[in-house]
């Protein structure tokens, strides 16, 4: 249904109703159709092999009869005589008053030699397979045969003769019965009205009561059906096609000896018959109640869609900004509670639209609005905004009642430092903005008044906490100056101010703005160059001091720029951060790294270990150890060949997601370095209370070493202080001979700088470490 489009809701639910209807009738139909058709099966099977059951005892009776009446003949005095003079007359007044299909009777004696009621002296039927049987005392009854005397076919019933103390067998008094006479008297022998779907056959498979006369004692069961000599042989069934017609057959064998065998067939239509009537008459009763569905359906759907409509037209007058408009359903349902709803509604979105319900100040659009109509009157208008400092993390920490109470007290503190009738509003989640008349009275206070409350930190929450504030402030020097350009101009300035240091309070500078035009113009050429890479990696080696060997090295980013050429990290990194972008080229370099050193160890290669800076954001990130470990996953390297380098900044505040990080990186067997020590941060106790293994002294310190006594003793305390934690340190920036020894005096016992190599890019890193082993020697012993 999702791919038909209807397009009034009175459709769709009389489309619906239709359905379910539908498929009810459909489901009934199709399980009385199953029912019915299980059941009829059912029945016709079981009539059948009742039917084949109750024929075959009348025709075991009709043949024990047969017999009893050819036994009782021959018990008679005057055929015991042998006599055929005296027996003829006897037997031919019995045919007279016999069956028609009695043909004739016969006697023979031991030999085979035989007379009949028609003929003298027949012929020999010695070599009769029922013929010895006889002779050894039982009466039987044949299958179908040729008779000799007649050429007609028959069924022969013999019983034999036996002498008066019963002890010898002398004669055979047989009896012929013609099969096609029995053919048309057999119908009294049948219980069924279905008489043409009844047969006979003998052992052998020759019919004996078939439809077609033909096709008595010429044709074999076995012609029809092939697998019959593989059937059971007390009952069962079978399944087979005669012209064109499908049918079941159901059989069973008669009592006794005989061997014959009656069968029943049930042509396939007895069981679908009746079920196409019922699916006819069915269908004829869903198409009436089609009818009647399509009229009860129309009228619920329309009695469910009416107010829904008149519902659908009051929103759309609500929709194009008529706030005034009001429903008028009464029901007392969904439906009607939904007008209610919407009444409510419209009477709160009356209020909303225009105020921020969490201060009660004016909203971003009133805020606008107010500003466009004071820009217009003509005089000189200040629009300072108002903005909380790191609102991303402040969200992190606060839970969510604590914040909103924060952005109430930062409202009520705003009215109270204006005291005036001033136009105050909430532009954005944590961010707030003043209209300030020149004209008006006090406008210096006021300003400043806002520079105090920016100048401290905001409390609330009785004291326990408190926030930074940050503003920045634009002056309409243009008359022709639209509202949404003055408040870019604010914006410049409040950016300005919550990336600054120096004061909290900025007012709009044009180069400013420029400038941060050019940065987001820089920051999309960044996310360019990384789509398109642009970035490389270049590596530093870092040298053991002790053993006179490479022991690792650091990975550096570089930049290819299409037109600026080659940029080093201080040129494009702070824009990346603003950006949020830093992430994104952390993941770079830990996927670039990880892929050439795996490269390069199948080379057989021995490249030692390699450090990769990442930032601090990028470190505080909840994703940065599930990031790194599916990294790791996907390449084959050595344990601890991955180094991380970090910078103090990250422990600045040390959020659970920090400390997560620090387990979860010292649980993947990641070696930790703090970069740049000693430029950031004031308190060591996060040296002792996080696991990390290496101390990095920046280059400042380095570069002075070798100058200054008072730097020296700073980096002698460093390298002291690393020692006693049981820390490498590792010296950044060594350039010359006598700042190396003087680190190695100190007891520093790693280093890196242009006094062993300049950074270079990784396709030539290979080259460069090994000529650097060869002057590795000559440079720490000089």
């Amino acid at each position: 249904m999702s791919r038909w489009k209807f397009g009034r809701i009175r459709d769709r639910v009389l489309a619906l109703f239709l359905l379910v209807v539908l498929t009810l009738m459909g489901i009934v139909m199709l399980i009385t159709g199953v029912l019915t058709r299980s059941l009829v099966h059912q029945l016709v099977v079981e009539n059948a092999r009742a039917l084949a059951h109750h024929q075959s005892h009348i025709l075991a009776l009709w043949q024990r009869e047969r017999m009893a009446d050819l036994q009782q003949l021959a018990n008679n005095d005057l055929l015991e005589t042998m006599d055929w003079e005296q027996i003829e007359p006897y037997l031919l007044r019995q045919i007279e008053e016999a069956f028609p299909y009695y043909l004739i009777f016969f006697v023979a004696d031991p030999e085979g030699n035989y007379n009949t009621t028609l003929t003298r002296d027949a012929g020999n039927i010695a070599d009769r397979e029922y013929f010895g049987q006889v002779m050894e005392g039982q009466t039987v009854i044949t299958g179908p045969l040729l008779s000799r005397s007649t050429d007609q076919r028959v069924i022969i019933v013999a019983t034999p003769i036996w002498n008066q103390d019963r002890t010898a067998v002398q004669g055979v008094l047989g009896l012929s019965m013609d099969l096609e006479e029995l053919l048309r008297v057999s119908r009294d022998l049948m219980v069924s009205a279905q008489q043409d779907s009844l047969y006979l056959v003998d052992e052998h498979g020759y019919f004996i009561i078939h439809p077609d006369p033909d096709m008595i004692m010429n044709s074999r069961i076995q012609d029809i059906f092939p697998g019959w000599d593989q059937l059971p042989r007390e009952a069962g069934s079978f399944s087979g096609t005669e012209n064109g017609v499908g049918y079941h057959a159901y059989y069973q064998k008669l009592p006794g000896s005989s061997g014959w065998t009656v069968a029943v067939k049930v042509p396939t239509s007895y069981f679908t018959a009746p079920v196409h009537r019922l699916i006819w008459h069915l269908s004829g009763v869903a198409v009436g109640s089609l009818v009647l569905v399509l009229w009860l359906g129309s009228w619920f759907a329309s009695t469910i869609s009416r107010p829904i409509v008149e519902l659908n037209q009051i929103f759309r007058r609500g929709a194009e900004g008529d706030l005034t408009v009001r429903a008028a359903v009464t029901t007392r349902d969904e439906i009607g509670e939904t007008g209610q709803s919407f009444n409510r509604m419209m009477e709160t979105i009356g209020t909303m639209t225009f105020y921020d319900p969490l201060t009660g100040l004016p909203n971003r659009h009133q805020f606008m609005n107010s500003l466009e109509s004071a820009l217009e009157s003509g005089g000189t208008v200040i629009l300072a905004l108002v903005s909380i400092r790191d609102l991303a993390e402040i969200k992190t920490f606060l839970d969510r009642a604590i914040f909103d109470r924060l952005l109430i007290h930062l409202a009520h503190t705003l009215r109270e430092v204006t005291a005036g009738n001033l136009v105050i509003g909430r532009l954005s989640e944590g961010e707030f903005g003043l209209i300030i008349p020149a004209g008006s009275n006090g406008v210096l206070q006021i300003i400043d008044r806002l520079d105090q409350l920016l100048a401290h930190p905001l409390t609330y929450e009785e004291g326990d906490l408190s926030v930074r504030l940050c503003g920045g402030i634009s002056i309409s020097v243009e008359q022709d100056v639209g509202a949404d350009l003055f408040y870019q101009q604010a914006q410049a300035a409040l950016y300005e101010a919550e990336h600054g240091d120096a004061e909290a309070l900025k007012l709009y500078n044009p180069s400013v703005h420029h400038a941060l035009v050019e940065r987001m113009r820089f920051q999309t050429e960044i996310r360019t160059g990384l789509e398109q890479g642009q970035f490389t990696v270049y590596y530093q080696p870092v040298v053991d001091l002790a053993t006179q060997t490479i022991a690792g090295k650091e990975a550096l980013i570089r930049w290819n720029h299409p037109t600026r050429g080659l940029l080093l990290p201080g040129q494009f990194l702070p824009a990346a951060e603003q950006g949020g972008l830093v992430e994104q080229i952390g993941e770079f370099m830990l996927e670039q790294v990880c892929a050439q050193h795996e490269e390069w160890l199948k080379a057989g290669c021995d490249p030692g270990w390699v450090s990769v800076n990442i930032s601090a954001h990028h470190f505080r990130s909840p994703h940065f150890a599930a990031q790194l470990r599916s990294i790791l996953s996907r390449y084959d390297l050595p344990k601890g060949m991955l180094h991380i380098e970090i910078t103090e900044e990250a422990m600045l505040r040390p959020t659970p997601d920090v400390l997560e990080n620090f387990q979860a990186l010292k649980a993947m067997g990641i070696h930790i370095a703090i970069d740049d020590f000693g430029t950031a941060y004031s308190s060591l106790q996060y040296l002792a209370r996080f696991p990390m293994q290496t101390l990095k002294i920046d280059k400042g310190f380095i570069d002075h070493v070798d100058t200054s006594s008072r730097m020296a003793g700073l980096v002698r305390s460093i390298i002291g202080m690393g020692r006693n934690l049981s820390m490498e340190v590792v010296a950044e920036g060594v350039e010359r001979p006598n700042q190396l020894q003087l680190l190695r005096h100190m007891g520093c016992l790693k280093a890196q700088g242009y006094l062993f190599s300049r950074p270079v890019p990784w396709q030539d890193y290979l080259e460069v470490q090994r000529g650097l082993v060869g002057r590795l020697g000559s440079l720490l012993t000089s």
